[in-house]
């Protein structure tokens, strides 16, 4: 009988544990709410002083992810050439640089992602053969400007983690339906390392904004939008790098707020 009765002693004090740890997790999950709610209210108040509207919907609460150091894949890059310019490649390196060369043109690749290449990529069916580059190396958000010939250009952004980086684009060059040209960066998927740092939440990420648009007289009048994306960095030390950053959607351009430095740049 005692065993009995201390095991269901045992069970109670349990049981209220998890009570308590339930309410306070409740606790602090409704305060801070509160406290981002009060935020956003302040924030909205603070940009209309300033003559700009802010939608309150449009402040996310997401956590920016960590920046990442990329590791150059030479096998992708082989991967693309082999695409833009068919088999039988012939391969050379100098100083990082690597070419490639064949029957339907040439194309070299640089040690930060960079790319360039020209000839005959394809005769013909020309938007399917940028589409399907598009879709197989990780790129969308596609801005397509041809004219009735099918000259012109298709540009998409790469994507990475799910996140858009927005200063990470390819463009191909149309010549009355036939690709002549391609250029842009070939962002690879390999993360070398991680850059762990304080970063800038959606509400910090606005007063930076605010502080430069006070400083550069910025015309805008209007807040519709504010997502997570990425930045492409390049150094000596580290050719490639992914630094996250807000966007921020006005109703004249986009600004970009780096969630490491607090810089805010226009692309």
């Amino acid at each position: 009988m005692d065993r009995c009765r201390l095991k269901n002693t045992i069970i109670l004090i349990l049981l209220l544990i998890n009570v308590f740890l339930l309410g306070s997790m409740a606790y602090r999950s409704t305060a801070a709410r509160s406290a981002h709610n009060q935020a956003v209210e302040q924030l909205v108040e603070l940009f209309a002083a300033d003559g700009l509207e802010l939608d309150p919907g449009a402040i996310p609460v997401e956590t920016p992810p960590p920046g990442c150091v990329l590791a150059r894949d030479t096998a992708l890059e082989r991967s693309a050439a082999v695409y833009l310019l068919g088999g039988g490649l012939v391969h050379s390196e100098r100083g990082g640089v690597y070419s490639y060369s064949g029957s339907k043109g040439a194309a070299l690749f640089r040690e930060n992602g960079d790319f360039e290449a020209a000839g005959t990529l394809a005769s013909s069916e020309g938007e399917e053969f940028c589409e399907r580059f598009f879709r197989d190396f990780h790129y969308a958000d596609l801005t397509t400007q041809l004219d009735g010939d099918g000259s012109g250009t298709i540009t998409a952004c790469r994507k990475y983690g799910g996140l858009t980086v927005f200063n990470c684009a390819v463009t191909f060059t149309l010549d009355q339906g036939a690709v002549t040209g391609a250029s842009g960066t070939l962002l690879p998927e390999t993360a070398a390392g991680s850059t762990e740092t304080d970063l800038l939440s959606a509400q910090a990420a606005l007063i930076a904004f605010q502080s430069m648009r006070r400083e550069t007289g910025a015309v805008a009048s209007s807040v519709a939008e504010m997502y997570l994306c990425y930045e492409l960095q390049s150094s000596t030390a580290a050719p490639m790098s992914l630094a996250p950053a807000w966007c921020i959607v006005t109703d004249t351009v986009n600004y970009y707020v780096n969630c490491a430095s607090g810089a805010v740049s226009q692309y």
